[in-house]
């Protein structure tokens, strides 16, 4: 016979014992029942534990492996496993979580708790301690600003504005970052997702986006052609690497306080260019055609021969607040040497990948979206027709010398769209001013997911931080014309030069009704683009600024008004 509480009757439930031995073996029984109750908790607390991997990562690649896949189209079959193993493995970390790491869930006024979330792309890593001062020593990272700014050295940036920014940055649960080293002389060798988030105490989790085997990584490429000695020999040097230490890895990493879990790395199925054959091609057909050593150390500087393409990385988090107590964070980078058509295949490739996603999403990246044809042929005719002196090179820094900056060191640049540049959502004029980018917006806008949610479109003016309306509005900040900015050309002219590259999506409870009760439950408010920050040392920190947006995990006080 069983009672009510689904424990076994005992005897003296019936009256068989004396009263004194009845009260001690129901102490007895109590006490084991307690026992047995938090053997439970604690077993299911370890079951919870151990669903977060710990550490792991796929096997890395040695100096002479980098060699062979610089030198071999076609590459061996163990290498080859090995390369694939790289490119679609995610590296995990959970350590942060074991230590005792919680997430902060700021409490936004009219929201309540809420998941911060910010996406940066931070340029390779290359200005790795301003980075981590800018996201953890405030007091510190003032200090320098003002220093630099006493010696003139930059613009001094607003100390109000700078102070709520950071307050923005060093409190968000979620980093979304695109563009980060790994073994890599430009940004000092460092596991730049590693080094960060031991800095900030979070998970993390990496996914590499290409491994890195152009002669001018590899400490392989040739100056014989440079005729003045001085100039060769600082280039040798500015080029010579660590063989020890080169591991060749660029990647996509996400950053949380809370723990991650399901994690994958996804690379596009549609290659929007080749990096590999595309510049190896290039580099050889051009290199025949040119005579003169800075034309042909030209062409060295703007090739980047590499292994992979354009990636996802996935990975799920815990939000008890929540109705199905989970949200998705997909970490893209779409391709820029391509057509905007070229960007929309993978932004619909990815929209699929997603669909059957029955919970809260959250899309961020770098987009690319320039509204330009950014294939490789345009641009490197571009970039080839400036240079003329191999010095030119020699002096603009590592920055220059090993890619990073091929499109943001034309100063002459500039796009004719220029209201396009900050709004790429705009809608155009057929023939006379199409808008390039209106086919991304337009498929991300019509799109559903299989329960019948879609990517949050709304403006609402009470819910952004200048009381601006308009599309994407809670999610993307919006200017007076178009979207503020987020990537920048070191020289620019009014808006020439000027570009809205990066995007946070979010799919919350929002059906194709705005106004249904929980529509703005985990909603997008109040995003921010913090070019300030991102500007206010010199150099700067990117070339891309932060972005952020707050996503109320209950349901809000506050909803929108349109």
């Amino acid at each position: 016979m069983t009672n009510v509480e689904g424990t076994p009757r005992t005897y003296f439930e019936a009256g068989s014992l004396p009263a004194s031995r009845s009260a001690l073996v129901f102490s007895v029984q109590f006490f084991l029942f307690l026992v047995l109750i938090l053997c439970s908790g604690a077993s299911a607390q370890n079951k919870q534990r151990s669903d977060y991997i710990r550490s792991s990562q796929p096997p890395l690649l040695k100096y002479q492996e980098l060699l062979a896949l610089n030198e071999e189209e076609t590459i061996d079959p163990p290498l080859a496993d090995k390369l694939h193993t790289l490119l679609t493995t995610p590296f995990i970390n959970n350590q942060a979580y074991y230590a005792g790491t919680k997430p902060l869930r700021p409490d936004i006024k009219g929201m309540g708790p809420s998941l911060r979330v910010v996406e940066w792309n931070i340029e390779r890593g290359v200005e790795f301690d301003a980075i981590k001062s800018l996201l953890t020593d405030k007091k510190g990272f003032l200090a320098k600003v003002d220093s630099e700014a006493a010696n003139n050295s930059t613009e001094k940036v607003d100390d109000q504005v700078l102070n709520a920014q950071m307050d923005i940055l060093q409190s968000a649960d979620v980093l979304v970052l695109n563009e980060l080293d790994w073994g890599m002389k430009r940004s000092d060798y460092r596991a730049v997702v590693k080094d960060l988030a031991a800095a900030l105490k979070m998970n993390w989790a990496y996914g590499v986006e290409f491994v890195e085997v152009d002669p001018k990584v590899l400490g392989t490429q040739s100056f014989e052609n440079v005729e003045n000695e001085t100039e060769r020999k600082e280039l040798e040097e500015l080029f010579s690497t660590d063989k020890a230490r080169l591991l060749g890895l660029h990647g996509t990493a996400i950053l949380s306080r809370y723990p991650l879990r399901d994690v994958k790395l996804v690379p596009f199925k549609y290659e929007a260019y080749d990096w590999y054959n595309g510049e190896k091609k290039y580099g050889s057909v051009e290199a025949g055609k040119r005579k003169g050593a800075s034309l042909l150390f030209g062409e060295s500087i703007v090739r980047e021969v590499r292994r992979g393409g354009r990636t996802n990385l996935v990975a799920t988090i815990d939000v008890p607040d929540l109705p199905e107590r989970e949200v998705t964070i997909v970490a893209t980078h779409l391709e820029n040497r391509t057509t905007p058509k070229g960007r929309v295949k993978q932004l619909d490739e990815l929209l699929d990948m997603i669909r059957p996603i029955p919970h809260p999403v959250i899309v961020a990246g770098d987009m690319n979206t320039t509204g330009e044809d950014g294939s490789v042929i345009s641009i490197k005719s571009a970039v080839l027709k400036k240079i003329n002196d191999p010095a030119f090179w020699a002096t603009q820094g590592i920055k220059y010398a090993t890619g990073a900056g091929l499109i943001m060191g034309l100063s002459t640049f500039a796009f004719k769209k220029t209201k396009f540049q900050a709004d790429p959502t705009a809608s155009g004029v057929p023939l006379l001013a199409a808008n390039p980018e209106q086919g991304f917006f337009k498929d991300l806008d019509k799109y559903r997911f299989d329960d019948g949610t879609r990517i949050d479109f709304r403006g609402d003016a009470e819910l952004s931080v200048n009381d601006r309306e308009g599309t994407l509005g809670n999610s993307n900040e919006r200017a007076s014309k178009g979207f503020v900015t987020t990537f920048a050309l070191p020289r620019t002219l009014g808006a020439a030069g000027k570009f809205r590259l990066d995007w946070i999506f979010v799919k919350s409870y929002l059906k194709d009704d705005p106004k249904t009760a929980d529509s703005y439950r985990f909603a997008p408010a109040f995003a921010r683009t913090m070019n300030e920050s991102n500007e206010a040392l010199n150099p700067h920190l990117s070339d891309h600024a932060a972005i952020s947006v707050d996503l109320p995990i209950t349901q809000p006080a506050l909803s929108g008004s349109k």
